[in-house]
């Protein structure tokens, strides 16, 4: 017990010696009164009392509190652990509960875990399956770094040490000052196992280009062992290679070459033989899809009367080597070629040019209805450029094939006005942008219009601004599975001839090939392909994906996928984008069975969009099964971290002569603040009343 005061013990008692030497002295020269006498007394011990108060004293008292530390004891509940041949499920259950009653015994603390995917008390609560999907030891290092409410002397963790989920457990700090005992399940020896890891694919490519598939291979097991790995497409033998596998859980690599002559989603299968003793041959083959596109695609172009605008058009589509051109154009004595072979050829565009003119308008009407079960047999889109020789009446129902018609204008037609790109050309082709819709970036030419098409079935993409009025100029429209286009302006050539005088010289081919692509459906309608490296994963094993845009685009700020399970989302990773493979690649954990539903955002500033949706299969997992093994190795190392120690299964009981009761002494200090104190103040106060009933009886009030 400790007194002491706020202020300096010197002043306190030069304070106090100054007090009694005064109250002596006054004492014997002015108190000679009896009566007197006792009231100073009264006061004399009131003022010491405030004195006290003032100088703040307070009583410090020290007590040693010492108590048992706790010992954590993790038991491995992966499904691993019951495969292995030596000691049997039974035999570990029962030789964890021995071990649990020794340390008892010897009056040790403890508190039980088990581990899998997660952590929980389960064990203590008498659920013992071993059957978890996974093992995350990285988990169980970072439970015994936490504070849990009690004190920890170390651990013991019972283990194979096949860490399959989560962070790499050599990158986690551990107190040394708190040791890991490991005792090691199983055989230094990995049962036999040969697995398909993932699949490096591109998920699109070009029907007659030749395309590179890099098979992963992880064995276990077996070393130099000699396997066959297959490619099939459907029924066709693609490719055989003999490899030698490396063992030891190493990664080995082979590559096959495709060459599609087939446009669509084709599946090859790839496939690696067992091996005898093989514990798990489901991970011996996976399928793979991968969309195949056209390599090239016909177009036809009409041309109704010579114009400006047809060199224009066919200049653009020839900047497109897959682009195949057949144009016909009429003349006084017919069409040249003839249009047989036009009705004889399937086109994926047909693009009328200044088509159809009043010089064979009646022609015109008996080749309309034939022409309309051409196109929904054959899936042909169409566009239409108007030209300054239109005939409106033969224009009129090929029209209404679109679900168009010819408007009454609010303005006078054959006049030039200035135009722009509306918003709904940025939302439509956002990756093909390029500012167009940036008034202040682009000083478009004033074009001539002489006929408005209604806009009520179709999107417009640019529009005169006319006073009040909105003019179509550009417009699509899509009535599945075919879709058109109408330029309403015959002055095509000026815009082109305007662009290639100033910074945008590729503007036309920015416009109409991007404008041709979506009529066509070149790549199949999509701008991006993604997939996975599998269609089906075990449950803890990584998912990975790998995309590739289909033309060039601008250069995106960053790219998510989003992982959904039941409509839900549990997860988001980021994706990374390779400038010399032009291939986007990222994982995300298989973290539960099911189905697994995932999303691609690519965002640009301060955009974003979902490019591409796709799901995998997780099955119960089998990837415990891969590693059937004692992972010696890295259970020493760990133990040898914390200076810990590790021992075999049989050799089990010489770790608990390593485990002893520890305790922890803590000092508590308790403090009285006298300042504070309750009974000071009644002091006072009974001081105070005898003074007063002192005075009151000796008549001195």
């Amino acid at each position: 017990m400790r007194f002491v005061f706020s202020y300096p013990d010197q002043l306190f008692w030069l304070v106090s010696i100054a007090i009694f030497v005064t109250v002596l002295f006054a004492y014997k020269w002015f108190f000679v009164s009896r009566q007197l006498r006792s009231i100073f007394l009264f006061r004399t011990f009131l003022f010491i009392i405030v004195l006290l108060i003032y100088l703040n004293p307070s009583i410090t008292k020290t007590d040693t509190i010492e108590s048992n530390l706790f010992w954590n004891i993790y038991v491995d509940k992966s499904l691993s652990m019951s495969y292995h041949s030596s000691p049997s499920t039974n035999s570990l259950l029962s030789g964890i509960g021995d071990i649990v009653t020794r340390l008892k015994k010897k009056d040790v603390p403890v508190k039980i875990y088990n581990f899998g995917t997660e952590i929980d008390t389960n064990w203590a609560l008498g659920k013992r399956n071993i059957n978890d999907a996974s093992t995350n030891l990285g988990k169980v290092l970072n439970h015994m770094n936490q504070d849990n409410g009690y004190g920890v002397a170390g651990s013991l963790i019972i283990t194979d040490g096949q860490a399959n989920q989560g962070v790499n457990i050599t990158s986690i700090n551990l107190d040394k000052n708190k040791p890991i005992h490991i005792i090691g399940i199983g055989d230094k020896n990995p049962l036999v196992d040969v697995s398909i890891v993932s699949i490096n694919a591109p998920p699109v490519i070009i029907k007659g280009e030749n395309a590179e598939i890099e098979v992963l291979l992880s064995s276990f097991g077996v070393q130099n062992q000699k396997v066959n790995v297959t490619i099939h497409s459907k029924e066709k033998l693609l490719g055989s290679k003999i490899m030698n596998l490396s063992g030891e859980g190493s990664i080995d690599k082979i590559r096959f070459m495709i060459n599609p002559d087939k446009v669509g989603v084709v599946e090859y299968k790839i496939q690696v033989n067992a091996l005898p003793d093989e514990v798990n041959i489901l991970n011996n083959k996976q399928t793979l899809p991968i969309q195949v596109l056209k390599n090239e695609y016909k177009i036809s172009i009409i041309t109704g009367a010579p114009n400006f605008n047809t060199r224009i058009l066919k200049n653009i589509l020839k900047e497109n080597n897959n682009f195949q051109i057949d144009h016909y154009f009429l003349t006084k004595n017919g069409y040249l070629p003839p249009l047989k072979n036009f009705w004889d050829t399937k086109y994926d565009l047909i693009l009328f040019d200044n088509h159809p003119v009043k010089d064979n308008k009646e022609e015109w009407k008996s080749f309309l209805r034939i022409f309309a079960k051409k196109i929904l047999s054959q899936k042909t889109s169409f566009a239409i450029f108007l030209g300054n020789d239109i005939d409106e009446n033969s224009l009129k129902p090929f029209l209404n094939l679109m679900d168009m018609d010819i408007k009454q204008p609010l303005i006078q037609l054959g006049s030039r006005y200035n135009w722009k790109f509306s918003k709904n050309w940025e939302a439509t082709f956002p990756f093909q942008n390029n500012d167009l819709t940036n008034e202040k970036k682009n000083d478009h030419p004033p074009l001539l219009i002489n006929t408005e098409i209604d806009s009520f079935n179709s999107q417009v993409l640019a529009s005169f601004e006319i006073s009040d009025v909105t003019i179509p100029l550009i417009q699509i429209a899509e009535k599945d599975p075919l879709r058109y286009l109408v330029f309403s302006s015959p002055d095509l050539h000026k815009l082109f001839y305007k662009a290639q005088n100033n910074d945008y010289a590729n503007l036309n081919y920015q416009i109409f090939n991007t404008l041709f692509s979506w009529l066509m459906k070149t790549g199949s309608g999509k701008d991006f392909y993604f997939r996975s490296g599998k269609n089906t994963y075990q449950q803890g094993e990584k998912v990975s994906i790998i995309g590739r845009p289909i033309k060039e685009y601008e250069k995106f700020s960053h790219a998510m996928i989003h992982i959904f399970s039941d409509g839900k989302k549990i997860n988001s990773k980021p994706l990374a984008y390779d400038n010399k493979t032009g291939f986007y690649t990222g994982q995300f954990w298989a973290s539960k069975p099911g189905k697994l539903d995932y999303n691609i955002e690519l965002m640009y500033g301060e955009k974003s969009l979902i490019v591409s949706e796709g799901s995998v299969l997780v099955q119960e997992s089998q990837i415990e099964l891969n590693n059937v093994f004692l992972n010696e190795k890295l259970l020493q190392k760990l133990s040898d971290t914390t200076n810990g120690s590790f021992y075999n299964w049989t050799d089990r009981l010489s770790a608990l002569d390593n485990i002893n009761k520890k305790s922890n002494k803590d000092i508590l200090q308790s403090k009285i603040i006298l300042h504070n104190s309750r009974l000071l103040f009644l002091i006072i106060i009974f001081v105070l009343t005898l003074e007063w009933l002192y005075r009151r009886k000796n008549g001195l009030i």
